[in-house]
């Protein structure tokens, strides 16, 4: 399978997400093995899965204890870190 292909299931995925058509673990861990299927990509890449990882994991932790969210939609960016993805190692 391409990494372009993988980039977008993952697309595909995190909108099912969002929308409520999957679960958070089930998301989180079809990202990190999505991830991890790409060939040819950085270290860096595979250190910013875990920062978008975390993002994911505990912005709803935050808006549900009705704490706000500060740093932006998790989900906003991790659709343009997968667009970047797409753009430079979608092959």
């Amino acid at each position: 399978m391409s990494n372009l292909s993988i980039l977008e299931r993952l697309e595909n995925s995190l909108a099912a997400y969002t929308q409520g058509e999957m679960t958070e673990d089930a998301f989180v861990d079809f990202l990190s093995n999505s991830v991890g299927a790409l060939e040819g990509v950085p270290f860096a890449v595979i250190h910013a899965l875990g920062r978008h990882e975390y993002a994911i994991q505990t912005q709803d932790h935050f808006e549900n204890e009705g704490f706000g969210f500060f740093q932006g939609s998790a989900t906003e960016n991790l659709l343009c870190w997968i667009r970047e993805l797409k753009r430079d190692y979608g092959t």
